[in-house]
């Protein structure tokens, strides 16, 4: 009796297809969930003055951030819904919560260490007395940015720069910038 090694092949690539599959399905439903999803869902919060949308996206963030059982990120969401509630946020408030995710769970961010220096910069540029602070952020994320060797991100890096915090999409382009890093 001759062996179908085609027929072999073919039911083993079959199962681990079904077994990646079957991962993908648990990991899904019961999984922790994205950090970078709640990155991103908080950027869109900022953007949006569309009150369903706004609610929406408050909903799966709070269940999100519940999942996590992160003081840390608990915390910050805490800080972030009270001054949505209260109509008195800054995007210093949507970049803090972002920083915060960054650091308690660098692991699960992608370029954690890029976007922290990036949020840095934003919150000290034009700040003359951190201007150490803001010089090691840019500095750095400068670094970063070219050992990506990415031209998407290198280019929208360089629309921040030629604004030098004086054009009006400033801190939008920080905004873009995260969204981008999350999802290169």
């Amino acid at each position: 009796m001759a062996v179908n090694w085609k027929r072999i092949v073919t039911w083993v690539i079959a199962l681990i297809v079904l077994a990646a599959l079957g991962i993908g399905v648990k990991q899904m439903f019961f999984g922790s969930p994205s950090v970078s999803l709640l990155m991103l869902d908080s950027i869109t919060l900022y953007g949006t003055n569309d009150t369903v949308k706004m609610a929406e996206l408050i909903t799966d963030m709070d269940e999100s951030v519940a999942q996590l059982k992160n003081d840390g990120i608990s915390a910050q969401w805490s800080t972030l819904t009270d001054c949505i509630a209260g109509g008195v946020c800054t995007q210093d408030d949507y970049f803090d919560f972002l920083l915060i995710i960054a650091i308690e769970k660098p692991g699960e961010v992608p370029h954690a260490p890029l976007v922290m220096d990036v949020i840095t910069t934003n919150r000290y540029w034009g700040n003359k007395e951190k201007i150490i602070e803001f010089s090691k952020s840019l500095s750095s994320a400068n670094e970063e940015i070219e050992l990506l060797g990415l031209k998407t991100v290198r280019n929208k890096w360089q629309e921040i720069i030629y604004c030098d915090g004086k054009c009006r999409e400033f801190h939008p382009l920080f905004f873009e910038f995260v969204r981008l890093l999350l999802t290169v």
